[in-house]
């Protein structure tokens, strides 16, 4: 609850009509807190009601004394009283400034300042007060030295005013003789003759010493010094008696003069007339200000006169003159300061009370209030808007943008609540409606530089002030006709104008004069108030008889008497004023007015009564009907369409005007690409996490879904979007899949246009119809371009730019129009455009943050940039300011409305995605000149899709996995029917129609060479080496091998160049020079062999495929298992053909809205599974357990499991979901930038972009050493570095070397062309490649692949290959060739187009991983989700899975057992006793099971299920050290694990070693200090060890190849201290990318471990999943040999170093030796026989029952603990149960140690034997005494150690 404030208490006393508090403690001002009616008693409620109306009252007594803590008063008498926030802020605010004094931390001499020579005055003490105040016989310093040094000094300066007789000086001599005593001695007012006259009753003496009264004139006494009062002729005649005055009037004896008639007071002589007339004092008053008496209206009677006010105000009572309000309402004063709109209650009988009304402002100008709003304008650049709040300054909102350019001030009509403002860039005065959505310009002749605006709404008068070349004050009628200067002569800088309406009166303030001036509205009786007293005055106020005024020069406010300039006064000193307000409702009366009654359709405008009182007018855009009331759209005004995530806005768009917010969807979807369609007014949405291209209908009524996919398949990450109108083709991007696509919007067919290979991905499109070509954007590894190709892709690919483009996103909009297409670089911060005719690049706007998506309506470019809610816009050709608005979240709770323009607020419930889109309407060319394009007439003659070739032609394109059948190119077939294509006339035929003696071609070449071709029986394989006349086929190591095995002796040509070394496997193609090229890049168009051979023969006739592949159309082939996976593998795309179809969700599993198929068991499970909660709705609530656990934590996801307080945040997951790590430290995604102190999350875009973004600026830290081409790069910064590729200016600017020495000077100083410019690089050049010209010589460069040498001329090979693992290029296998490099691929894997990264030649691999109890399987295509196995209340403490046998292993530390699964049936097979096992790793050649165990995690175990035993290999026998880590290589048999050592108040230290498989040779690999290795993988064909250190936040790698002269092994970091590696706890290596899990994040990340080493994000939707498997085939290769399968063990077979090892239990035996009795004591699984009676004797029965006995008790002992441990809420069971997709339990359960394991084969109903992978059930169960037959005692700790082997005894670790 906030403090009550002053504030409170200057609303209360308004009356509650005006709040003036503070945002957070305004509901006073509207109830007095009222008090809550809950269950008090009635007393209760009326005691609470005394204490807050003492409250209250306590509040109104300090505000009207001005008192603490929550006002201070300044010191003059009668100064302000200010609130609280005003003390101490750096501003001076009393004019002494003494509200500056004293302040904590802040030293005296920030006290002293100097005063103003011109306006202020020192006093002696150092304080400044105005030079008014000197000497005015009233002590202002503290000191009063202004009465008295200051009098002295008065007296030597006062040269243009009055001095006094007291020694002060007033500052206008019109104060003399007016009647008033200004002196204080009443010097001002002696010797003043017009009041001393006889027809006022008075007598000047002739030395004008004294004024005496008439009846003491002639009297015989003489009152006057000189004697002059008496004389002869007041005795003489004739004399009154003889005097004949008229009547009423009196006789006077003169000195001078005799007897004269004066009439009475009221009355004076008529001229020409002897009688006495009325005095109209009225008249008077409006024909001299000097003479007014009455403040506003003025009634003559007989002799006198009788004033009286308007409504709403009263006479004071002391003079009957003056005019003041009524005290219902406080008079409230608005001034603006720029940064904020302050408040100043002006209560005539306190001081004047001041108070922030609105802060943290910009730029504020203009300000109005008319009762219910403040309004304000912001002329802040590229910022300009109206803005309109609350009388408290809160829920502020833009009421208008577009059409601004210098609002300096504005007025409201309260008649019809029209906005008027004066605009000095736009040089007009308009007007808006109250909802600004109708705005119009009305006075725009003869204004230039218009500045204040004041209006008249009971005569439809409006008058402002301009200071341009002609200033002037001017008046106009409110609908802007007969506008007119009223006063233009003798004025300079005109500034604040204000109105006095009571007395038809315009006062103004002029900056250059330093004058305060009057006229009436006519223009007639232009009087002065105040001059030379006026700075440099600016706003201007007018309430009651006072002018209020602000100074920029002495920054404060003044005051004065609005006839006579008196009673000046400086209110408050503040930052400079600009803008002063009075409102009152007597100000603005409300009267019935002419627009009540008129039907104006958009503008209703008051006017003068002779005009009529009103007319009609109509915005931007429309015209005004005849009928002088309707207006007529002249053109459709266009919408801005906005997506915002979920989220579409509709945004209707005007040059002037407030920008409306018409409509607002939330779609199911999320708008990653958005476009507009003009054929049928609907949008296209481009969903990248759906992978969708949807339309939404706007013109939907709701009979049908607006929203409905158009393109559902083969989608990945859409960058672009563009629309050929005229051929009705939808264009789009895609940047995953590397190609340009395009959809027939008539056929609905699709096709490929363009597939980029060689890694260079399209994010952004543009395509120009009319001229035939599309723009594409490609980002490349090395750079990025941008360049040009015809919209059929066929043909060149020009490159157009690919200067100053940076790297991230770029997008593009055309203007065609125009021929102007424009795109923005986020990565540069630009925007640029070029003549897409000519293709020259030019600057747009540079400098700004990261510029992202265009649209274009009508004149205006419209752009967002990333990672701000700004949407800005500025005319096309770039004149003008740039313009923007915000969209803001409705944060819930929020107490300011966030509703920048109508329409917007309460749109968006949460923040704002990084990237906004947008897509403008645009409006067809007419029909009637633009004639039909060629594709929509029949479809352009083609079958299938017809695309736009220009203007007036067309072409026709082939969808994936068909061609053309002909060769007119119109119709196409499949791509199976055509195995050959004639010659010239281009038919396809089939093979069968080659040669079979019938013309099938129309050229006749199917019959061609038929005498010396011989029709194949069969084609050549892959591997095989193809004869030239296509006769045979040959083994490939008959090629070059000295005999002519071929007719025409092609397999001895070119053998020169032949190298026989290589042996290419089934997966690649044999090359005529040797080289092997994998398939999937042969006939791609590429020469890869380098002598062209694999882009021959590439006919289907000529190729042939092996089993398991796939043929593309081009002839390449691919892995069959790469067919229909949704990536584009073949270079024209057919293997994404249409029948692929689109993968739906299995019928068991859920389809959650972001398109995601989930498991129906995590469905309803209160959990969100889907990530979009879209699995929890419409569930129906389940039954809450009152179940409390005290003190201890309990786990949301469990209430019966209740934890020690420890457990949370301890890093380790022991809640089933993870929540118990939830929160700890913002777990940050990989896309955002985690703040240093306080674990906040930024967007990763924010990072040192010049804006503090982190509570502790750790954004903006050690941003120098941030590389050049980072997202978040701020390109705002003048004094970056420049670029290899950029000239330095040397005045901080850098330009492109290509624009060096171009005879144009592109830098600002020129630095970038000179003398050497012509002769640097003439020949004899001195570089080797490249010259580049520059003032200062030449600069020498290498062609792509060559770096310079030492002598900066030569080039040489870089040799990308010899690179470390951190920067290696290609994936796999590297070949360095000159000038650049070629990937390859390990046998498993084939290379992708990319021709950098390998892919998998077996089928789709499988993410699994862990999350507590539960093992999730998720896979692609579509994106499915699904439970594994899971084990409840039991967590898995490790797992792996054998790909090969189909078996997967997990561990449980808590039963500490090691199960056995099958991954087809998803059932339980066996299960081994260990003690405490954790992590696991397979050995798929002999499927041992490799697994961490011991209480300490000491041991290192080997185990088989077919043996059914373990082994411990390894024992760690040093303190503070434990094994953490585990990892298995069985291509080249070895296993990894690692140690970590803790000891007491020392950082921990890792170890990691490699040993062989059964434990010995073991190699200490690295010791790292200050480390923590939390998880292990390998890649088994690099050799390659990667792990991950949760201590140093990095991703490592070690390579583990054999070394030479006992080389140290290094590692290397792959990633560091990225949100990738945050806390891991799970790695695994798949395809050269490492999967890692973070404890407390719902994401896994996948990063490239080669090339950039990008990652990408994988949503898990689990806090806790903690292990992770790829299961992937070709990550497990298997060996040439397993030697284990010709071993004849007894026990299990262990590889080893020179074959393998027999051990049995923990001892190595020979291959003969049976094992002997305990040495399978770690096996606990039974192998059951046939059903068989029990033999055992009655002492075996004994036993049996003893053994029971004591399990039985030992069991209960065991759960009694656990129950302890858990909580008492818990239930009683620790059991293992394997729920659904594994089969549900039957009541048979196997006695484990203490532990029960219910185990079932679901396919038998019997218990599974663990004799190999073959076994199967063998009975029904068995009876208990055949189950205990096999039971063997538990042995956790082995044979006695002098019982191994001394090889054993070797693996103990020191």
């Amino acid at each position: 609850m906030c403090e009550h404030s002053g504030l409170e208490a200057a609303a209360a006393t308004a009356g509650g009509r005006f709040c003036a508090c503070a945002r957070e403690c305004c509901s006073f001002a509207v109830r007095l807190l009222p008090p809550r009616r809950d269950q008090r008693t009635r007393g209760a409620m009326q005691n609470n009601s005394n204490a807050e109306t003492e409250a209250a009252s306590y509040r109104r007594r300090y505000y009207k004394r001005c008192q603490g803590p929550h006002w201070f008063p300044c010191a003059q008498p009668h100064g302000a009283c200010l609130a609280k926030e005003l003390i101490c802020n750096g501003i001076d605010n009393c004019v002494n400034g003494e509200d500056e004094r004293n302040c904590p931390g802040r030293s005296s001499s920030y006290l002293q300042r100097n005063c103003s020579s011109h306006t202020e005055y020192m006093c002696q003490d150092r304080s400044c007060i105005p030079l008014d105040f000197v000497c005015d016989g009233k002590a202002d310093c503290a000191d009063n030295s202004d009465e008295t040094a200051g009098c002295k000094q008065s007296t030597s300066s006062c040269t243009n005013g009055h001095l006094c007789a007291n020694g002060r000086c007033l500052q206008r001599k019109q104060w003399v003789c007016d009647g008033v005593d200004d002196c204080g001695d009443n010097s001002d007012e002696r010797e003043c003759d017009k009041f001393c006259q006889p027809s006022l009753g008075k007598f000047m003496c002739r030395n004008r010493s004294q004024c005496l009264s008439l009846d003491k004139v002639c009297d015989g006494q003489t009152q006057c010094s000189d004697g002059s009062d008496e004389s002869e002729t007041c005795h003489a005649k004739p004399d009154c008696s003889t005097k004949t005055c008229p009547t009423g009037s009196t006789c006077h004896m003169l000195p001078n003069s005799g007897p004269e008639c004066y009439c009475p007071k009221g009355f004076r002589m008529a001229k020409y007339m002897q009688r006495c007339e009325d005095i109209d004092e009225c008249q008077e008053q409006e024909e001299d200000e000097s003479q007014q008496q009455c403040s506003q209206r003025c009634e003559n009677t007989s002799g006198s006169y009788r004033c009286s006010c308007d409504a709403g105000y009263e006479l004071n009572p002391s003079d009957n003159r003056t005019c003041q309000v009524q005290q219902e309402h406080v008079p409230l004063l608005l001034y603006t300061t720029q940064v904020a709109v302050m408040g100043m209650q002006l209560d005539r009988s306190l001081r004047p009370h001041v108070y922030g009304v609105a802060s943290n402002l910009s730029k504020v100008i203009g300000v109005a209030y008319d009762g219910d709003h403040i309004y304000w304008t912001n002329i802040q650049n590229e910022a300009e808007s109206i803005v309109r709040a609350k009388g408290d300054g809160s829920l502020a909102e833009i009421l208008l943008t577009s059409g601004l350019d210098a609002p300096e001030d504005l007025a409201v009509d309260w008649l019809t609540h029209n906005i008027y403002f004066t605009d000095n860039v736009m040089q007009h005065i308009a007007v808006c409606s109250a909802d600004a959505l109708s705005c119009a310009p009305l006075v725009t002749e003869d204004v230039q530089q218009p500045r204040s605006l004041a209006l008249w709404p009971q005569r439809g008068l409006m008058f402002w002030t301009d200071w341009g070349v002609k200033p002037m004050i001017g008046r106009a009628a409110m609908d802007g006709r007969q506008a007119h200067a009223i006063v233009n002569d003798n004025i300079h800088w005109p500034n604040g104008i204000a109105l006095d309406m009571h007395q038809d009166r315009i006062y103004w303030v002029d900056g250059k004069l330093g004058s305060l001036q009057s006229v009436r509205s006519d223009g007639s009786a232009r009087r002065s108030v105040l001059e030379g007293l006026l700075k440099h005055p600016y706003g201007l106020a007018i309430f009651e008889d006072q002018l209020y005024w602000s100074d920029w020069h002495t920054k404060s406010l003044h005051a004065c008497h609005k006839h006579t300039g008196k009673n000046h006064r400086v209110l408050v000193r503040d930052r400079t004023i600009y803008a002063v307000h009075v409102y009152h409702p007597a100000k603005q009366p409300r009267l019935a007015h002419a627009c009540e009654s008129a039907r104006c359709s958009h503008l209703c405008l008051l006017s003068e009564p002779s005009l009529g009182g009103y007319s009609c007018a109509c915005p931007a855009g429309m015209l005004l009907a005849p009928d002088q009331r309707r207006c007529l759209q002249q053109q459709k005004r266009q919408r801005l369409f906005i997506g915002a995530g979920q989220q579409l806005l509709e945004l209707e768009h005007t040059t002037f005007g407030r920008h409306l917010v018409s409509a607002s969807h939330s779609l199911p979807c999320y708008i990653h690409e958005l476009l507009y369609n003009p054929l049928n007014n609907s949008l296209f949405i481009a969903d990248n996490l759906q992978h969708v291209i949807f339309v939404f209908d706007l013109l939907a009524t709701g009979a049908e879904p607006a929203l409905q996919p158009l393109v559902q398949h083969n989608l990945g990450n859409i960058s672009g979007m563009a629309l050929d109108s005229q051929a009705q083709n939808l264009y789009w991007t895609d940047a995953e899949r590397n190609v340009i696509e395009v959809y027939s919007l008539r056929t609905h067919q699709r096709a490929l246009v363009r597939f980029f290979s060689g890694g260079e991905q399209p994010i952004g499109l543009s395509v120009m119809p009319q001229a035939g070509f599309l723009f594409v954007a490609l980002k490349a590894r090395r750079y990025t371009h941008i360049d040009r190709l015809p919209l059929t892709g066929r043909g060149p690919q020009l490159h157009v730019f690919e200067q100053e483009l940076g790297d991230d996103d770029i997008k593009f909009i055309a203007d065609t129009d125009g021929h102007t297409l424009y795109w923005s670089d986020s990565d540069t911060g630009r925007i640029s455009y070029t003549n897409y005719m000519k293709t020259q690049a030019q600057l747009f706007r540079a400098k700004l943050r990261r510029p992202y998506s265009l649209a274009l309506l009508q004149q205006d470019l419209f752009w967002t940039e990333i990672g701000t809610p700004s949407i800005f816009w500025t005319h096309k050709h770039n004149i003008g300011l740039r313009k923007r608005f915000e969209l803001e979240p409705n944060v819930a709770g929020a107490s300011v409305s966030s509703g920048l323009f109508s329409g917007a607020s309460g749109i968006f419930r949460h923040t704002l995605p990084a990237r906004l889109v947008l897509a403008g309407s645009s409006s067809l060319p007419s029909a009637a000149t633009t004639p039909a394009h060629a594709c929509v007439v029949h479809n352009g003659g083609c079958s299938h899709i017809c695309v736009s070739a220009g203007q007036d032609h067309s072409a026709c394109l082939c969808p994936a996995g068909y061609v053309y059948s002909d060769a007119s190119n119109r119709t196409c077939t499949e791509s199976l029917d055509c195995e050959f294509r004639c010659r010239d006339s281009g038919e396809c035929l089939t093979s069968a129609h080659r040669c079979n003696a019938h013309q099938d071609c129309l050229d006749n070449s199917d019959e061609l060479d038929c005498a010396t071709t011989k029709r194949l029986r069969f084609r050549c394989a892959l591997q095989e080496f193809a004869c030239h006349d296509g006769e045979l086929c040959l083994e490939r190591r008959k090629r070059c091998d000295g005999h002519k095995d071929c007719h025409d002796n092609s397999d001895e040509l070119h053998c020169s160049q032949f190298d026989r070394s290589k042996l290419c496997h089934q997966m690649q193609h044999a090359c005529d020079n040797g080289k092997c090229v994998d398939s999937s890049v042969w006939c791609d168009g590429q020469d890869d062999c380098g002598d062209n051979s694999d882009e021959q023969r590439c006919l289907a006739t000529e190729t042939h495929c092996t089993v398991g592949q796939f043929q593309c159309s081009s002839g390449s082939c691919i892995a069959s298992s790469w067919e229909c996976d949704g990536k584009i593998d073949c270079s024209d795309a057919s293997d994404e053909h249409d029948k692929c179809g689109r993968k739906q969700c299995a019928p068991n599993m859920h389809r959650c809205l972001l398109g995601q198929c989930l498991d129906a068991k995590l469905v309803c499970d209160g959990h969100n599974d889907c990530g979009d909660q879209s699995d929890e709705l419409n569930c129906s609530e389940q039954p809450k357990l009152d179940i409390s656990c005290g003190d201890q934590y309990q786990c949301s996801s469990n209430l019966r499991i209740c934890l020690p307080v420890t457990a949370r945040c301890n890093g380790s997951a022991e809640c089933p979901r993870g929540e118990d790590e939830a929160d700890c430290g913002e777990m940050c995604s990989i896309y955002e930038f985690k703040c240093r102190s306080i674990g906040q999350c930024i967007r990763q875009e924010f990072r040192c972009d010049g804006e503090r973004d982190c509570d502790d600026g750790s954004d903006e830290q050690h941003c120098e050493q941030r590389n050049a081409t980072t997202a978040a790069q701020s390109w705002a910064s003048q004094g970056r570095a420049c670029t290899s590729q950029q000239f330095d200016c040397h005045d901080g600017e850098c330009v492109d070397l290509s624009r060096v020495c171009n005879g144009f000077a592109d830098c600002s100083n020129g630095h970038d062309e000179g003398a050497q410019c012509e002769s640097a690089c003439r020949p004899p050049q001195l570089c080797q490649h490249k010259c580049q010209a520059t003032p200062a010589g030449a600069i020498c460069s290498c062609n792509p692949g060559y770096r310079l040498d030492s002598d900066q001329r030569s080039c040489v090979d870089i040799d990308e290959c010899a690179a470390q693992p951190t920067e290696q290029a290609c994936a796999q296998l590297c070949e360095n060739t000159p000038g650049s490099y070629h990937c390859q691929c390990y046998p498993d894997f084939m290379l992708r187009q990319d021709r950098t990264s390998c892919k998998s030649i077996e089928a789709r691999a499988a993410l699994l991983f862990s999350s507590y109890d539960e093992l999730r399987n998720m896979t692609e295509e579509p994106v499915s989700l699904q439970l594994a196995w899971q084990a409840n209340d039991t967590a898995i403490s490790g797992f792996d899975v054998d790909l090969h046998r189909q078996r997967g292993y997990f561990s449980s530390s808590e039963q500490q057992v090691l199960y056995q699964m099958d991954l087809e049936q998803r059932t339980p097979r066996a299960a081994l006793r260990l003690s405490n096992p954790s992590k696991l790793a397979v050995e798929w050649t002999t499927g041992n099971v490799y697994v961490i165990s011991g209480s300490a995690a000491t041991e290192l175990r080997v185990c088989n299920f077919a043996a059914k035993m373990c082994a411990r290999l390894l024992q760690l026998t040093q303190p503070h050290l434990t094994l953490q880590a585990l990892a298995v290589d069985a291509l080249n048999a070895r296993m990894f694990y690692a140690a970590k050592r803790s000891e007491s108040y020392q950082q921990p230290s890792s170890q990691i070693y490699m040993a062989r498989l059964d434990g010995s040779r073991r190699e200490l690999m690295l010791r790292k200090q200050r480390s923590y290795v939390t998880a292990l993988a390998v890649d088994t064909h690099q050799q390659l060890l990667y792990f991950t250190d949760l201590h140093s936040r990095t991703l490592e790698v070690l390579s583990y190849k054999s070394r030479s002269g006992g080389l140290q092994r290094q590692a290397y970091v792959m990633l560091q201290k990225s949100n990738a590696v945050m806390h891991p706890t799970g790695l695994s290596v798949y395809e050269n990318h490492a999967y890692i899990v973070n404890m407390g994040s719902k994401e896994a990340v996948r990063c490239q471990l080669y090339a950039q080493r990008l990652c990408t994000s994988i949503n898990l939707n689990v806090l806790n999943a903690q292990h992770i498997v790829v299961a992937g085939i070709s990550r497990q290769p298997l060996a040439a040999a397993n030697p284990c399968q010709h071993a004849h063990c007894a026990g299990m077979c262990v590889l080893a170093a020179y074959g393998y090892e027999c051990l049995c239990g923990d001892v190595i035996t020979p291959e003969s030796q049976a094992c002997p009795a305990g040495s399978t004591s770690e096996l606990n699984m039974p192998s059951f026989g046939a059903d068989s009676s029990s033999s055992s004797s009655s002492s075996f029965w004994l036993f049996g029952l003893f053994v029971i006995f004591g399990l039985v008790a030992a069991g209960f002992g065991y759960m009694y603990y656990q129950w302890r441990q858990r909580g008492h809420h818990r239930d009683l069971n620790i059991n293992l149960h394997f729920q659904n997709p594994l089969a549900t339990l039957l009541n048979t359960k196997l006695q484990v140690g203490t532990t029960e394991l219910p185990l079932q084969d679901t396919r038998a109903g019997n218990l599974p034997t663990v004799v190999g992978d073959g076994a199967t059930g063998a009975g029904a169960g068995g009876s208990l005494p055949s189950i205990l037959e096999h039971l063997e005692t538990p042995s956790d700790h082995g044979s006695p150690a002098g019982d191994y082997n001394d090889d054993v005894h070797a693996r103990l670790v020191p």
